[in-house]
């Protein structure tokens, strides 16, 4: 990592540019101002959390600072740049390639992390009634929401096989729809996986779960062709928030 600092100065202008167009290509649209060197952008649709987004004056460095909590804590890279009052962590980037991955992959965790597919869930069922009918449309509606976010947390991909076709993956529950204490506990995109469609139908079955380090666990009945075929893939990059999950379905199924 480089050791520029961030100077509070003017932004040139083309660098400038580039910031802007950096966060209105990401999903940041609205400007909300600038100070000691930072400009600060939110959604125009409402996703949670301003970013501010700075450079270096010689454009060798880049900079992303982040308010969302769940994207400081889950934005997998390193913390290394001065962090800005009311912000949670700032980034330090060699490349603006680098800092708009970073900015790109905050704006998926801020559209799926708590709370916001359970928002958009509440303002979509708001006008149902309690009929049986109502009920499934709620469910049908939810199960929407819920696979969206777990399909964009995972970047579309079951991280077990590599599949990207999307009627091949499954947004698998942890703890089922039925057993979970709340909406909010349904709609949390820490309590799915994203799983081809074989791995979702034995993680459903409890024939394989995940341990604290995501190394698959298989059931002792799981038969030789069967664990054969699901092989024995890199672990899953699991939060704390996820292990809390699957020591439901390690108590369940026994692992």
């Amino acid at each position: 990592m480089h050791s520029t600092q961030l100077r509070a100065r003017a932004i040139p202008a083309a660098l400038r540019s580039e910031l802007e167009e950096a966060a209105f290509n990401h999903g940041y649209r609205r400007f909300e101002g600038e100070a000691d060197g930072w400009l600060y952008f939110r959604s125009d649709i409402d996703v949670p959390g301003e970013v501010g987004l700075a450079v270096s004056g010689d454009g060798a460095g880049w900079f992303l600072c982040v308010e969302h909590p769940g994207v400081a804590a889950e934005l997998d890279v390193p913390a290394a740049a001065p962090m800005p009052v009311n912000m949670r962590a700032a980034f330090a980037f060699d490349d603006q390639r680098a800092m708009r991955a970073a900015l790109h992959r905050a704006y998926v965790l801020a559209t799926t992390l708590p709370t916001m597919p359970l928002h958009e869930f509440e303002a979509e069922v708001a006008g149902l009634g309690d009929t049986e009918a109502d009920r499934l449309t709620r469910v049908r509606i939810g199960q929407h929401h819920f696979r969206r976010a777990v399909l964009s947390y995972w970047g579309g991909r079951c991280p077990l096989t590599g599949i990207e076709e999307p009627a091949l993956l499954r947004a698998s529950h942890i703890v089922p729809w039925a057993e979970c204490a709340s909406d909010a506990e349904r709609l949390d995109v820490h309590n799915g996986l994203l799983l081809a469609a074989h791995w979702d139908a034995a993680f459903d079955a409890g024939l394989v779960s995940f341990g604290d380090d995501g190394t698959a666990l298989f059931a002792p009945i799981l038969g030789h062709a069967a664990r054969t075929a699901l092989g024995m893939p890199e672990p899953l990059a699991l939060t704390d928030a996820h292990r809390a999950k699957l020591a439901w379905h390690w108590e369940v199924y026994g692992f």
